[in-house]
């Protein structure tokens, strides 16, 4: 059986922009034990939020394959590909994607609602757990306008993890926040790689955050270097 928990193999990603086709991925070939964490670094426009929206399944490639767990992702039924980036992946993005309406409690919770792996009460149990985790025990009830840049970001990685992922995808975690906000969020990614079973996969160009991953993958002009 393969270490591997993700795999990518010959991946292109390709976009018709007017009369042109722009080829933003090209024969990416990639492979991450389960347990590592891995930075993807390169310059803007190098395709970095591309192939981790691919490695995630939140996008198609145009050629190639993704395995998650020995699985072909992108031969998955949709309704089974939704399935498993509810339960096996957990995403952290730059712009929060948080819901305005529903408070920092309630936006945690979404994910495992969808599931419905937890009963209302562990769920809700789990999710005051995270929010402790991360610094946000006294922030339960205040929506993302209440909230600094950096403690919506706590409520995001929170989110993430509330369905135990086997995998965290994360772009640009701290590209939103100050220096010292966003050692902050690097202190708990770290923290969690050590206390969780889990691989995480970080877009960066935070050289901090490079550091403490156990390796880098650079990627140039949508080719791996």
């Amino acid at each position: 059986m393969s270490s591997h928990i993700l795999e990518a193999k010959n991946l292109y990603k390709t976009y018709n922009h007017k009369l042109k086709k722009l080829t933003v991925l090209k024969d990416v070939k990639l492979s991450i034990k389960k347990n590592e964490v891995v930075c993807i670094m390169g310059p803007s426009g190098a395709g970095k939020s591309t192939l981790l929206h691919l490695l995630g399944g939140l996008d198609s490639p145009s050629r190639g394959d993704v395995f998650i767990g020995g699985e072909n992702i992108y031969k998955m039924r949709p309704d089974k590909l939704a399935a498993l980036r509810n339960v096996k992946i957990g995403f952290v993005f730059q712009f929060y994607h948080l819901f305005s309406e529903f408070n920092a409690l309630e936006n945690v919770l979404l994910p495992a609602v969808i599931n419905r792996d937890l009963t209302s009460r562990q769920a809700d149990k789990k999710a005051r757990e995270l929010l402790s985790v991360v610094g946000l025990a006294k922030r339960l009830n205040h929506n993302p306008s209440q909230l600094s840049g950096g403690e919506q970001q706590r409520v995001v990685i929170a989110r993430a993890l509330i369905n135990d992922p086997e995998i965290l995808f994360c772009d640009e975690p701290t590209g939103n926040l100050d220096s010292e906000t966003g050692g902050k969020i690097l202190d708990i990614l770290i923290r969690l790689n050590k206390e969780k079973d889990m691989t995480q996969v970080l877009v960066t160009h935070n050289k901090q955050i490079a550091q403490t991953c156990n390796r880098i993958i650079n990627i140039k002009d949508g080719e791996i270097i």
